[in-house]
């Protein structure tokens, strides 16, 4: 009866401390409960915060301090709450229910596991001695020996899984970094397994998965999605606003891609940055269908129609009629969904429509065009042409073979470098087109084409008309550098379109440097110890009227002032009007208004409804930006200005920067990458960090978060061996002597 009353009542205990339990579990006690090897050491932290020995009120009453600190170091499971002892190895077993009493014969003690243990007796020593027989009793126990060899286990499975996971991930890192060392190298995706096993040489372990080519195409791809979407991210988290740049280009198989760039602040704060956002290849090129692929890009990164209505402020192109047309452009159409939404010409491309034009209006020009369009036609055609020019000019040759035809529609720093060759290289030129033109082997026709060459380059005109072309296009050239400028601002591009209108308008008064040493020339009738002659057939260029042509053009095609009549006259006024509302952001043309107190808030308001920038805050901020002369940028002026810088000046440096890195991915060689491929190499090689410097961590848990298998996993199918290569099994009985 004894028996079956204590069982009774350990059940009914046993039954409410279970509700009692199940009523304050929390889900984290659940998820504790679930997988008990992993949240091992929580748990052993949260039982051992009870039974504080310093705590009097712990122990039981019967000990001294000293005595209950003796008892826990002989016995480090003991520890005592509320007066009562209990047993920390099977409080963890039993509340991780590591014990399972099947095939065991022994149960885990309630008492102990839950700290009920009390003393009895009437005296202090008889309540002693009970307090020690059963301690010793329970380390005796078959009960506690099984627990603590259960709660060792369980330590030491819960350590070699940590070691596992954390082999996992050093290993997998290390595969990452090799692929994104090939993509920041632009190196092929053959070269990964090759590293790998060269890593594996060396000592290193590499794991026995993620070594195929195929997978380093994945990884690649991978991380570069991952620090795509983490960098919009910010940008959507910060709202900040954002311009869209966009080119053209072919692949290797004729497609044509669209490249789609993002100028923004990426946290609100710092200055905007214009980065590759991604390659689209144009199944159908019209205007309609390329629009729909823009906004669903950016739709896929994670902006949403709504944020794009406050976000998308500047649209920025080069000049064809398809992307800026008047009428039925990419722009205009952009504008129906995006009513205040700026379109921007870019300023490199209309500084090369401005040379352009300014030749064909100039009288003489044909015919220095025609000179070096004649000396690409010779090189073009015959090889040993083309030698010959590259044993004598080598500069010339390279420029003129990477850009063809001098002077159609190409970047003006490539037009300079044609002309400054045939200057630096006049000497060598000259005696090349004589030896060429008595060259008996050569038939007549082509000695007869080398003699007028050679007549034309030796004449006072071609030199004045040399001089003068190298002048203006020095200038354009500095210019178009300085307008490439990644940094580079509206209000900045404003004065230096300035500076260099003067500059180059001055020189119809004050003769360049070039210009200067032919004037010499033609006095002393000899050009670098080269003999000239008066050619009389031979057109010389009207200095004034080419230089004011030049000027006309700038004036007209950069930021003009002038209401046209012509179909891009809303794009000017609309050009000049944002350059005006800009300018007064400037403190320099505050001086001029000095007497006005109300000057600039007209713009300032306008500004803010074209970039959807609050008024208020802004207007605050100006009048306060004002009254400190400039030196201090308010809080409040900000959010403006950083809109404002937004605003990207020309897409020139996105496109040569992009172009240069493309030539370096897209090669003969490689012609098995797809679009996507190139866009994630793309990003990663302007984007990314040096792989030195790379830290993998997060891209291999948000891969292994998708499922995909670490470098270290057993399962799966390992890389074959690849047999050795005919040509390695020759030489194989000299490797013992090397």
């Amino acid at each position: 009866m004894l028996k079956m009353f204590k069982r009774k009542a350990e059940d009914g205990c046993e039954e409410s401390r279970t509700s009692k339990k199940m009523a304050n579990e929390s889900p984290t006690q659940h998820e504790a409960t679930a997988s008990p090897i992993i949240k091992l050491e929580e748990g052993m932290i949260s039982a051992e915060s009870q039974g504080d020995p310093t705590d009097e009120k712990q122990y039981p009453v019967v000990w001294s301090r000293v005595q209950y600190e003796e008892f826990q170091r002989k016995n480090d499971w003991l520890f005592a709450s509320y007066g009562k002892l209990g047993c920390r190895t099977c409080r963890h077993v039993s509340n991780f229910k590591l014990f399972s009493a099947r095939g065991r014969g022994v149960n885990i003690a309630s008492q102990w596991s839950e700290c009920q243990i009390s003393s009895f007796g009437k005296t202090r020593k008889t309540q002693l001695t009970s307090l020690r027989k059963k301690i010793i009793e329970h380390k005796n126990s078959a009960a506690h020996t099984e627990a603590t060899k259960l709660l060792d286990a369980a330590k030491r499975d819960s350590l070699i899984k940590a070691k596992n996971e954390e082999l996992a991930l050093v290993t997998t890192a290390r595969v990452f970094r090799t692929a994104y060392y090939i993509a920041k190298m632009n190196r092929p995706y053959t070269d990964h397994k090759s590293l790998i096993d060269l890593q594996k040489v060396n000592g290193v372990e590499m794991g026995r998965l993620l070594q195929s080519r195929t997978v380093c195409g994945d990884i690649i791809e991978h991380v570069s999605l991952e620090m795509k979407q983490r960098i919009v991210s910010r940008i959507i988290e910060a709202k900040s606003k954002i311009t869209v740049l966009v080119d053209e280009y072919s692949t290797l198989a004729r497609k044509s891609t669209l490249i789609i760039f993002l100028k923004a602040s990426v946290d609100g704060v710092m200055n905007p940055v214009a980065f590759p956002l991604d390659l689209i290849e144009l199944d159908n090129t019209s205007v309609e269908n390329i629009k729909q692929d823009i906004i669903n890009c950016l739709l896929h990164y994670g902006f949403t129609k709504e944020l794009l209505t406050e976000a998308f402020v500047s649209f920025c192109s080069d000049g064809a009629n398809l992307m800026l047309g008047a009428k039925a452009g990419l722009g205009k159409l952009l504008q129906k969904d995006f009513p205040n939404l700026i379109l921007w010409h870019c300023l490199n491309h209309r500084l090369e429509l401005v040379v352009d034009q300014a030749l064909d209006i100039t009288g003489g020009t044909n015919d220095f065009r025609a000179f070096l369009d004649s000396l690409y036609s010779l090189c073009s055609q015959s090889p040993k042409n083309a030698c010959e020019l590259r044993a004598h000019a080598n500069e010339l040759h390279v420029i003129l073979k990477k850009i063809g035809r001098v002077f159609s529609v190409q970047w003006v720093a490539s037009t300079w470098k044609a002309v400054n060759a045939v200057w630096q290289t006049y000497p060598t030129l000259a005696k090349y087109f004589e030896e060429a033109s008595r060259d008996q082997s050569r038939d007549g026709r082509e000695r007869e084409k080398f003699q007028g060459l050679h007549s034309k380059l030796c004449s006072v005109q071609f030199v004045k008309n040399l001089s003068l072309m190298l002048d203006v296009l020095t200038e354009l050239k500095n210019l178009s550098e300085l307008l490439q400028d990644q940094e580079l601002m509206i209000p900045k591009a404003d004065n230096l379109m300035k500076v260099y209108l003067q500059r180059i308008d001055s020189l119809r008064r004050i003769s360049g440097l070039h210009t200067k040493q032919a004037q010499q020339a033609e006095e002393a009738m000899m050009f670098k110890n080269t003999k000239l002659t008066a050619a009389r057939e031979s057109p010389i260029i009207n200095p004034s009227q080419f230089i004011q042509a030049v000027v006309d053009n700038i004036r007209c095609k950069l930021f003009t002032s002038t209401a046209t009549q012509s179909p891009a006259a809303s794009n000017e006024i609309a050009d000049q009007n944002l350059l005006e509302n800009v300018s007064v952001l400037k403190p320099e043309t505050w001086q001029q208004h000095a007497e006005n107190p109300w000057f600039g808030e007209t713009e300032i308001r306008a500004l803010c409804e074209t970039l959807k920038v609050g008024h208020h805050e802004s207007h605050l901020g100006f009048v306060e930006y004002k009254c400190c002369a400039g030196l201090i940028v308010p809080e409040k002026l900000k959010k403006l200005l950083l809109a404002v810088n937004t605003l990207a000046v020309s897409n020139a440096d996105c496109c040569e920067q992009v172009f240069s890195v493309m030539n370096n991915i897209i090669t003969d060689t490689r012609t098995a990458l797809t679009t996507q491929h190139v866009a994630n190499l793309l990003f990663i090689s302007i984007v990314g960090p040096p792989y030195t410097e790379w830290n993998p961590s997060a891209y291999v848990k948000s891969w292994l978060s998708k499922g995909r298998r670490a470098a270290s996993s057993a399962e799966g199918m390992a890389r074959r061996k690849q047999a050795k290569p005919q040509d390695q099994t020759y030489y194989a009985p000299l490797w013992k002597c090397l």
